[in-house]
């Protein structure tokens, strides 16, 4: 048993009070004597003055004083040590990271589920050491996620600490391991009553053994034993022509041999399946050939292991290998021939035709008839016809990457001076010293459009995205200058092709969760939301989650959705009709599906013996953290010495106050001296 205030001893002076009270005190009993015996009235009036007669087998007395000490010990605060407690202020790190929500088996005669998470165990083991909380206990829950989180300070409400303890979820993006135990380390340096507790599985991608705490750690590891993980590490699909393959990295992270079916779907449709065997730690490489062409491809594990997230992977097609240009011209063989050596399959038709050259059928009334392979690219060379303004011409135009040289309108002759080429995709290795053209067309610039070449301070060019779709603008026609005979023509038009081709995906790629990302906003768009289309999202029914707004309108930069799977970026406008949507993968971070390959955790100079019993020497170079198994079985910490016993480590040691007992004794003895005093005895 330990004293925590032993100032309380002040109040012991109330003792000998209550003794001189009973010394001074003159006590005497009333008799009917004869009158023989007044002589001893005499002696008795000597006895009545003797201090210390008086104090002889008085019960009022002895329960005066016993209730008096026991207030005293009550204001001494008085403890006993509790074995696998917390006491002080312990900061308890919680693991919420990706690989927490991988499935852990259960063992016979255990209080957790056949098959449950590791962040399930986690709270069941927190809430243990939790109900061995002393009564001085403080604690400190701090989250360790994709980035550090406090979700209490010095707590002492079990209650409160419980809820926030079952409010945990796992996050999916890159867990920020180093910055949370920098923080507790933070937290706990100047405080030599605390210590740092981890729960853990110890699947750490970066390193902490040099992370010094001044004060004893413990982990707590929720590892598992025989966990197992198959990954689809790479996953991609190229065009060829009409069909596609598809090339997929299979990695096995666990012990044993992983034998499954690999199936891969196009749009919801099943295409191909193959058998895979990897051996541990290994990676094979699976071919699927003449897929057939689809907006979204999926390929998914037919066995599941341990880890769920990293069993389906997406692949977004591309609208073609060589792109397909309309090129609307009246004729340009130099244009014609730079685009066939960009490797453009070019398709001509002249403005005033009925149709394409590839195409004989039109539609009377509406311009020529639309091509039967939709193009990649339209160039427009000249004045713009006047059926690519209505119908379904102008809605292909809007959907289409474009490039127009020249135009209908007035225009002017720039004035003197050099061309200046600003620095862009289509002018890479492009250096133009004299004007391309003698003169340029007037006209304000678009919003969307940003300058390419400057006659002067006369723009000649511009480029830029509407609506999502990239356009490029020259402002006058090849005819008009020399541009077509210079040896920089070729390489301008090659790089204008693959500009206008970038992000010919029906998608917008893969991400890790949590990370942020440029969209390519419709500039109609007043509304968005990421709706989730399948995958992990889906099985746990993850809810549309509203896009970020910025002064009123959309965010040009988004934040990834927080939860794998696939998903669609889906837009409005301001009539609430509907916009194009981009598909976007959202993967958990990599470096989290190695669930079977963990290595003990030691951090750097641990203070002390820790928390689990482990000792530290102090030093920058020690690693004093001890460890304890899901099963409550101890492993060796730095120095070798190992922690013992099942469940809340029994070597730690907890303050069990006493105080609320001695004042309930104190009051018990307080009550019967009243019962001795109302029936007006003394002895």
């Amino acid at each position: 048993m330990g004293i925590a205030s032993w100032s309380g001893l002040w109040f012991a002076l109330a003792i000998p009070l209550i003794i001189l009270m009973y010394l001074f005190k003159r006590k005497y009993v009333d008799t009917l004597v004869p009158s023989h015996m007044l002589w001893n009235r005499v002696l008795r009036n000597i006895e009545a003055n003797r201090p210390w007669q008086k104090l002889q087998n008085r019960l009022l007395l002895w329960l005066q004083l016993l209730a008096a000490a026991l207030l005293v010990l009550a204001l001494m605060t008085p403890f006993i040590w509790v074995k696998g407690g917390l006491s002080g202020h312990t900061v308890i790190v919680v693991d919420a990271s990706a690989s927490m929500s991988g499935q852990r088996n259960g063992e016979p005669g255990k209080d957790t589920p056949a098959s449950s998470t590791a962040l399930d165990r986690l709270k069941i083991k927190v809430h243990e050491y939790i109900d061995s909380m002393g009564t001085d206990g403080e604690v400190t829950l701090l989250k360790l996620g994709t980035e550090p989180e406090v979700l209490l300070t010095r707590e002492t409400d079990q209650r409160a600490i419980r809820d926030q303890v079952d409010k945990l979820e796992a996050e999916f993006g890159k867990a920020a391991y180093r910055e949370t135990m920098s923080l507790a380390a933070a937290m706990t340096q100047d405080d030599p009553d605390a210590s740092v507790l981890v729960f853990t599985d110890e699947q750490w991608s970066e390193r902490a053994d040099d992370i010094s705490f001044a004060a004893p750690v413990e982990i707590v590891s929720l590892k598992g034993e025989g966990t197992s993980n198959a990954a689809i590490e790479q996953f991609g699909i190229k065009n060829d022509g009409d069909y596609s393959t598809g090339v997929a990295v299979i990695r096995n992270y666990g012990a044993r041999p992983f034998e499954t079916g690999l199936n891969l779907f196009g749009d919801g449709q099943l295409l191909a399946s193959k058998s895979v065997k990897v051996d541990s730690g290994k990676a094979v490489t699976v071919t699927f050939d003449e897929l057939p062409a689809s907006d979204v491809y999926k390929i998914k594990l037919e066995r599941d292991d341990d880890y769920a997230v990293d069993n389906v992977a997406y692949a977004f097609r591309e609208r073609g290998g060589a792109p397909h240009v309309l090129l609307i011209s009246e004729g340009n063989l130099f244009l014609e021939k730079a685009l066939q050596l960009s490797g453009a399959r070019v398709t001509r038709m002249e403005p005033g035709t009925s149709a394409p050259s590839n195409e004989p059928d039109s539609e009377e009334g509406n311009g020529p008839a639309l091509p039967k392979d939709k193009p990649d690219t339209i160039i427009i060379d000249g004045m713009t016809p006047a059926y690519l303004k209505t119908g379904e011409w102008s809605r292909l135009i809007k959907e289409t990457p474009s490039w127009t040289l020249g135009g209908d309108g007035g225009k002017i002759q720039p004035g003197s001076g050099r061309t200046t080429v600003v620095n862009h995709p289509v002018t890479r290795y492009i250096s133009l010293n004299d004007p391309p053209a003698a003169a340029v067309l007037a006209g304000d610039m678009p919003s969307w459009g940003k300058p390419l070449m400057e006659i002067g301070s006369t723009p000649a060019a511009y480029a830029g995205t509407e609506n999502g779709v990239n356009r490029l603008v020259f402002l006058f026609a090849l005819s008009d200058g020399d541009l077509p005979l210079r040896p920089e023509f070729p390489v301008m038009v090659n790089n204008a092709v693959q500009w206008l081709q970038a992000g010919r995906t029906t998608g917008l790629g893969r991400m890790v969760a949590g990370a942020e990302l440029e969209m390519p906003l419709n500039v109609e768009a007043a509304q968005a939301s990421w709706v989730a289309a399948d995958g992990y999202a889906v099985d746990i029914g993850a809810a549309p989650i509203p896009a970020a707004a910025k002064d009123h309108s959309l965010a040009a930069v988004q934040a990834v959705p927080p939860l794998p799977g696939l998903w669609r970026f889906e837009m409005k406008g301001a009539d609430g009709s509907v916009l194009p949507a981009y598909n976007l993968e959202v993967i958990a971070h990599p470096s989290e599906s190695a669930i079977g390959q963990a290595k003990p955790l030691g951090f750097g100079g641990s203070g002390g013996a820790s928390a689990g019993g482990a000792a530290g020497n102090g030093t920058e170079n020690s690693t004093g953290a001890g460890q304890i198994s899901e099963d409550g079985s101890a492993s060796p910490d730095a120095s070798g010495k190992a922690l013992g016993g099942v469940g809340p480590n029994p070597e730690r040691s907890a303050k069990h106050s006493l105080t609320y007992l001695a004042a309930l004794l104190a009051l018990i003895v307080i009550i019967a001296e009243w019962g001795v005093y109302q029936r007006g005895r003394s002895i």
